[in-house]
């Protein structure tokens, strides 16, 4: 396919939550947007396509996984791992669980923007992602009725078991239709158009309407003059291409769009684009992740949904903020069960311990004929912003994501919290940790450009437009001041969504250029 000619009303760098959402608005309203994507067009079909990813970046791109290893310090360790990260027509949303949960009123009291806006902007969001579930009886705010969806007999078992705890279970908010023979398909592309997907659910009926997807086409930086973005640069087929539009729209995510911001200097930018406050590429969150397995009554059917169950009795403990739980799917089997015993075995006076493998291998499969498959939950513990913690550029390879984060006391504290208030919760039933430190979810970046009210401490303002670019929007989970104590996807969705209606004004034929954010700073 050739490059297109002539300017565009938007650019959209990145298909995910964030970006498909926004351009099919955009594109429908009537707009002429171009979708910029990294990685393929269909990378759930493409020949030779990995099932877990493997090693090969090119295999890698080809299923729709992030293709490069990154280079990390997390508490002063390096580490190689690869990004938690699709790549591809549907962005991260190609792998995503489809988890889509609202946040609690209290994640965003220090927003920038209030409740009552979220609250539209959600529900909104659960219509347009095909959200199912029930709602949470500890909720202030009930979203409208959501389609029921269907679960195993061993999940409605457990729904009892807590209940009878004291615990207030509900079924957890999904973006999955549950058509026949649905596999729930969490860390993979869905083949069967049963997940919501940022691809099927947006950008597909964004190409419908007109909208314009390159892919293969890596972005590399932002040229700007000293108010406004006046090319987007990228690398497609072994050449470089220029595009213009009234507006950019940045939705590479947490970790591409700090760096491309950080690699787009100039005369006005000397730092980075956007980045005369210093922030961007800061204040990197994730959540943590604490595991734990419950066994269900003996002889409980397992056929069926099993990522059906949600709890947010923990979502904050004597002013403590802590996350939600939810069941995740998987089955806790010997394999499982052996990880955690060797990360107990290795700590203490227990790693001197002769034939320890052997002891594991033999303990995990003995649990498991005594107890059962159980059913593995994960409580997501809100993560909380630190300056230091951050996305930086690699000035040798500026494709290459690099991350130096370190785990502060107050999260260890508060996931050992979260760890024994579990146990006490859930006391009377099969219940056994699956960890015994801090897991950070390296799939959940956010708030490297986080928006404010004041320039001198954010990166973005109440509109998600960059302070000092007026033609420049970021609608990633980068925006996000705070992590939150739930999957940040329906967010990202809101929030896209939100600022889908400041652009369309800005957009509209009788909108002048340059114009200004209508409530921005």
């Amino acid at each position: 396919m050739s490059e297109p000619d002539g300017a565009w009303d938007a650019i959209v760098v990145g298909t995910g939550l964030g970006g498909a959402t926004i351009g099919h608005r955009l594109a429908a309203a009537g707009h002429r947007v171009l979708f910029l994507e990294q990685g393929h067009r269909d990378p759930a079909v493409a020949a030779g396509a990995a099932t877990d990813g493997g090693e090969d970046p090119a295999q890698r791109l080809a299923a729709g996984y992030w293709p490069d290893r990154m280079r990390a310090q997390i508490d002063g360790r390096a580490s190689r791992p690869f990004p938690v990260a699709g790549c591809g027509a549907g962005g991260s949303s190609l792998l995503y669980a489809a988890a889509l949960e609202r946040f609690a009123p209290h994640d965003v009291a220090n927003w920038p923007v209030g409740w009552d806006e979220w609250e539209r902007h959600y529900a909104a969001a659960e219509r347009l992602f095909r959200v199912a579930g029930t709602p949470d009886p500890l909720a202030r705010d009930v979203p409208a009725l959501l389609p029921v969806p269907p679960a195993a007999a061993a999940d409605a078992a457990l729904m009892r078991a807590f209940a009878r705890c004291g615990l207030h279970p509900y079924r957890l908010h999904v973006g999955l239709a549950y058509r026949q023979g649905c596999a729930e398909c969490g860390g993979r592309p869905c083949p069967s158009r049963c997940k919501s997907d940022a691809r099927l659910i947006c950008l597909e009926p964004a190409l419908a309407h007109g909208a314009t997807l390159l892919c293969d086409a890596r972005v590399v930086r932002l040229d700007a003059d000293d108010r406004r973005v006046t090319a987007v640069r990228y690398r497609r087929h072994g050449s470089e291409h220029r595009a213009s539009a009234r507006i950019v729209i940045l939705a590479a995510g947490a970790y591409r769009s700090p760096a491309l911001l950080l690699a787009s200097t100039g005369p006005a930018w000397p730092e980075g684009l956007a980045n005369r406050s210093g922030q961007v590429g800061r204040n990197l969150m994730f959540h943590a992740n604490e595991w734990f397995a419950v066994w269900p009554p003996r002889r409980a059917d397992t056929s069926g949904p099993r990522k059906t169950i949600g709890l947010r009795d923990l979502y904050t403990h004597r002013g403590v903020r802590l996350g939600s739980i939810q069941s995740t799917g998987l089955s806790a089997h010997a394999g499982n069960i052996a990880t955690f015993l060797a990360g107990w075995f290795e700590t203490g006076r227990w790693r001197r311990v002769p034939f320890r493998r052997a002891l594991i291998w033999f303990g995990a499969r003995i649990a498991q004929r005594v107890l059962g498959a159980a059913t593995i939950f994960v409580m997501i513990v809100e993560d909380r912003p630190y300056a230091d913690n951050r996305v930086l550029l690699d000035t040798d390879d500026p494709a290459r994501i690099v991350v130096r984060y370190r785990i502060r006391e107050e999260l260890r504290r508060r996931t050992g919290m979260a760890r024994r208030l579990i146990a006490k919760a859930m006391r009377g039933l099969r219940v056994m940790p699956l960890q015994h430190d801090v897991q950070l979810n390296l799939g959940h970046p956010c708030g490297t450009c986080r928006a404010g009210l004041d320039p001198a401490t954010s990166v973005l303002d109440a509109d998600c437009r960059a302070h000092g670019v007026d033609n420049l929007y970021v609608v990633d989970a980068s925006f996000m001041p705070s992590s939150g104590g739930a999957n940040p996807g329906l967010t990202v969705i809101a929030n896209a969504l939100r600022v889908a209606e400041v652009v369309e004004l800005r957009l509209a034929p009788a909108a002048l250029e340059p114009a200004a954010s209508p409530t921005g700073a």
